[in-house]
């Protein structure tokens, strides 16, 4: 059987690279027109082009949906590395020009800008004063995706109170962060006065949990009816305005409410917790100059001391 030659990588096929990257990141044609902004039939076709290129159908389409084969799963990770490469030639030239150069992807989880003691706007200023060239882009997520996008080194940076801390990555405090537990203004406690609330009425009440929790061990949530399930704080808030449901939510967060009316908070000295909110990187990638010189300026703004990466 003769041997079918292996293509050589044109710019062309870089780009298409680039484009199934994306394809596979927000699960399908659909899903990527929004982003790459053009039309499902132009991904499908330089989809096609990638393929007959490569000699490999990457992915199977139709009533079934988008679904990687298994040699698209390999493709997919070596554009990944392929992609990681390029940032590292770009931000080798930087140096060598004395200059910061590359993309800075940096994850974060909703309803932080409120929280005084998330300096990140302070380490990015600290950062866009340095001498570079960095696209910075910012991503709100909870943070399962954001630990998740770091491994696949979709993200370079994560911050996040994570609960679940997973090997591959490395994990340093920045601040804390307190919650209360609340109930809405049509809640049938949120007109008894606070003396006479008991924790029998709490545990009774129908509580929403944090999906992201629901296996982590918290003593405010022991006892608590879970009834209805949110992945972030403004799906909680909704949920917790209706009426129908109790649930905890970061203080800074709720204050604004509480001033309008909207929330009441229960029992705190009984059902209170702190979260530490650390920042996440994926460990081999500390040696990115991009990725330092972040790190440096988000410990200075948080005032924490360094810690040594492993490898």
């Amino acid at each position: 059987m003769p041997l079918t030659r292996v293509p050589q990588l044109a710019p062309s096929d870089i780009k298409l690279l680039r484009l199934f990257v994306k394809v596979v990141e927000n699960g399908g044609f659909s899903g990527a027109q929004a982003e790459l902004n053009v039309s499902a039939s132009t991904i499908s076709t330089q989809m096609a082009t990638l393929e007959s290129r490569l000699g490999i159908r990457l992915c199977d389409r139709g009533r079934i949906g988008f679904k990687l084969t298994d040699k698209g799963q390999r493709i997919y990770t070596a554009a990944l590395r392929l992609e990681e490469a390029i940032d590292g030639i770009r931000t080798d030239i930087g140096e060598l020009r004395g200059t910061l150069v590359g993309e800075l992807h940096v994850g974060v989880v909703d309803t932080t800008t409120t929280n005084q003691d998330c300096h990140l706007h302070d380490a990015i200023r600290l950062f866009t004063e340095r001498d570079n060239s960095v696209h910075i882009t910012m991503h709100v997520a909870e943070p399962a995706t954001i630990e998740k996008r770091l491994l696949e080194g979709r993200l370079h940076l994560g911050i996040s109170a994570f609960y679940h801390h997973v090997p591959g990555l490395h994990y340093e405090h920045l601040f804390r962060e307190k919650h209360i537990l609340y109930c809405g203004r049509r809640h049938r406690l949120f007109d008894l006065p606070a003396s006479e609330v008991t924790t029998e009425d709490v545990k009774e009440a129908d509580f929403v949990a944090r999906g992201y929790m629901i296996h982590r061990q918290v003593t405010s949530m022991t006892g608590l009816k879970v009834a209805a399930t949110a992945y972030d704080m403004e799906a909680t808030l909704f949920l917790i305005r209706s009426g129908t449901f109790i649930g905890f939510l970061p203080c800074h967060f709720a204050r604004a409410w509480i001033e309008k009316g909207e929330l009441k908070p229960l029992l705190e000295k009984e059902f209170a917790f702190h979260s530490s909110f650390e920042f996440a990187v994926r460990k081999g990638l500390a040696d990115l100059r991009v990725l330092t010189a972040f790190i440096e300026d988000l410990r200075k703004a948080h005032r924490v001391a360094p810690q040594l990466i492993n490898a």
